[in-house]
């Protein structure tokens, strides 16, 4: 059995940068949710959701390179996959031109069970235990993540709705109040599940999830949790797998590893971000920005939640405390 308890540390590589990811998501998250009460964000509301979008983005750039390396170090293989993950996003996009109503649903579907399976993926890695399947806590993460801000949110996420669904009106008035009453409840008895088996951490961060997801404007409160919760915590997962530097995150040494993170990363990102400036500039402020933006978005995000599930599954037989074991027979970048 894999102790839980607070007693138990993970060992190797993924230490250091969970500890590190750890203090800036919750440090990121605390800072936003303290301008709330003192001055309030107002019309600054969508200051830290672009943001967040923003920084979010790096964190699956050279998530296409891992699999097709395992398939073989030789460059046919890593084109090869690297084309097969730009088809899957193609495809994503035109299923949003063709059908937006149905792509968007599944669309929230699917990130409801990435985010969820994200969280509980890093808790395990953190604590030093092989990822296992907890389909109940990754549906209540990722609902509080983000069907709350969508529920709570309903009245600013109408506009942007009605641009990606032509013809979609509002939602009825019970679906965010069935959200909530069911998100939220769930929510806490996750929390008081967590302190009950002694990983005091795992819940002090639904406690801390709660409060942003209620007390900061829903948009905001996912975009910082999207760029420096989500992200930071996949980086320091990408990190600690570093094959070409074990030795660095392993001694708590994470600027090499990171400086060939940000190298392999900058050219998809550029790209990414060349894409978006050319939909910002011809968008009618933000929420026409989110509605051109959103199916490239989704696009970008169904190869990537392949592949995470794809390491999940690797890390799950992973020694306790290592890297995943399929990351350390191949070189991501």
């Amino acid at each position: 059995m894999v102790p839980t308890g607070p007693r138990h540390r993970p060992a190797g590589p993924v230490a250091a940068a969970a500890r590190v990811a750890t203090a800036l998501s919750l440090a990121a998250v605390v800072a936003v949710v303290a301008v709330e009460p003192t001055v309030g964000w107002g019309d600054l509301a969508w200051v830290p959701l672009v943001a967040g979008l923003l920084l979010g983005l790096p964190h699956g750039a050279v998530d296409h390179l891992v699999p097709a390396r395992r398939l073989g170090r030789r460059p046919p293989g890593t084109a090869l996959f690297a084309l097969g993950y730009a088809v899957v996003a193609v495809l994503a996009w035109l299923a949003f031109r063709a059908a937006p109503g149905p792509a968007l649903l599944v669309f929230v579907a699917l990130s409801v069970w990435h985010f969820g399976t994200g969280e509980t993926a890093f808790a395990d890695l953190r604590a030093g235990r092989p990822v296992q399947r907890q389909a109940t806590a990754s549906l209540v993460l990722g609902g509080l993540v983000l069907l709350v801000p969508l529920a709570r949110g309903a009245d600013d996420a109408a506009p942007v709705l009605a641009a990606v669904v032509p013809g979609a009106g509002t939602l009825p008035a019970a679906v965010p109040v069935t959200v909530l009453a069911v998100v939220l409840p769930a929510a806490a008895a996750l929390a008081a599940e967590r302190l009950l088996s002694g990983r005091w951490l795992e819940a002090a961060e639904v406690a801390v999830l709660l409060v942003l997801v209620l007390v900061v404007p829903p948009l905001a409160a996912f975009g910082v949790w999207f760029g420096c919760w989500h992200a930071v915590r996949h980086v320091a997962r990408v990190l600690a797998a570093d094959p070409a530097g074990d030795a660095d995150p392993a001694a708590g040494r994470l600027a090499a590893p990171l400086r060939r993170f940000a190298l392999a990363a900058a050219l998809p990102t550029a790209a990414v971000l060349a894409v978006l400036a050319w939909v910002w500039s011809a968008a009618d402020g933000w929420r026409g920005f989110l509605a051109a933006g959103l199916p490239l978005l989704a696009a970008l995000t169904l190869p990537h939640a392949l592949v995470v599930a794809w390491l999940d599954r690797a890390e799950g037989d992973a020694p306790a405390g290592r890297g995943p074991a399929a990351w350390q027979r191949v070189r991501p970048w």
